[in-house]
């Protein structure tokens, strides 16, 4: 993946604009991104830094005020990374503040209704339909949801240690390596980051693009009886509202379990 935002353009379908309703060939880009050189950036983290963030994050969540910094542009750090994703690679139109955001989630978010039950009938179909342009909606949601809640499943991070192998599935915007990211980096864990080609984890391809220890796999249809192909085994695996989306549950868990170092 590229280091110049040039390079990883989304492919735009025809129609719609460029704001309220754009129209991206979320499949296409991904297969644009897959062949495109990482620069890999093996940055130096401070045990002292990250558990600064993590506290005065946690203390923020605590007093309840944390989501009042965000949509209120106090903390904004994940703005500007959207803005210049929205910018640059959607090539979307600008928007500016906090507001104009939310106002693009609740668009979105009326677009991304349906009036008629989808079909799900095979894995082509089922990748299919998380590839539909009004599910756009996705990514701001996900966007909105790791601004404002950035620690997740706080009693885990205590087990997490030096070295370890973790894999998120079906991660969208991977919000548990958004998490370690900020403030357990300095474990240097080793990463892998799968999901179907879908539109936060375009997103999250972009985000961690040149993140030092950290893979991504990509679930085409083609691959649902052996998602992570030949990938080694790992210690640590998360799995957060998957399994509802899934056509076979009890055979995702597993095969997960079967990739867990303690069998």
């Amino acid at each position: 993946m590229a280091n110049s935002d040039t390079d990883v353009k989304a492919v735009h379908l025809e129609g719609g604009n460029y704001f309220d309703d754009m129209r991206i060939d979320i499949a296409e880009s991904h297969r644009r991104f897959a062949h495109l050189p990482r620069v890999i950036r093996k940055t130096k983290s401070s045990r002292f830094r990250n558990l600064i963030n993590f506290h005065l994050t946690r203390i923020a969540l605590q007093l309840g005020v944390n989501e009042f910094l965000v949509v209120n542009g106090i903390r904004r750090r994940w703005l500007d990374e959207f803005r210049d994703y929205w910018f640059h690679v959607l090539n979307g139109r600008p928007f500016w503040s906090t507001l104009d955001f939310f106002m693009l989630l609740h668009d979105y978010r009326k677009r991304q209704q349906h009036t008629q039950s989808l079909e799900w009938n095979d894995p082509a179909m089922h990748v299919a339909n998380w590839q539909h342009p009004t599910q756009l909606y996705s990514t701001l949601q996900s966007v909105r949801k790791t601004a404002t809640h950035p620690v997740t499943t706080l009693a885990f991070w205590k087990y997490l240690s030096k070295g370890m192998r973790v894999l998120e599935y079906g991660c969208s915007l991977a919000p548990y390596y958004h998490c370690y990211r900020a403030a357990f980096s300095h474990l240097e864990c080793n990463w892998i980051l799968a999901d179907i080609p879908n539109f936060p984890f375009h997103y999250a391809k972009y985000l961690y693009r040149n993140d030092a220890g950290v893979e991504f796999v990509t679930i085409d249809d083609r691959a649902f009886s052996n998602p992570l192909g030949d990938a080694a085994e790992f210690d640590v695996v998360f799995l957060t509202t998957v399994l509802e989306h899934v056509d076979d549950p009890l055979f995702v868990s597993e095969y997960l379990l079967r990739k867990c170092i303690f069998n």
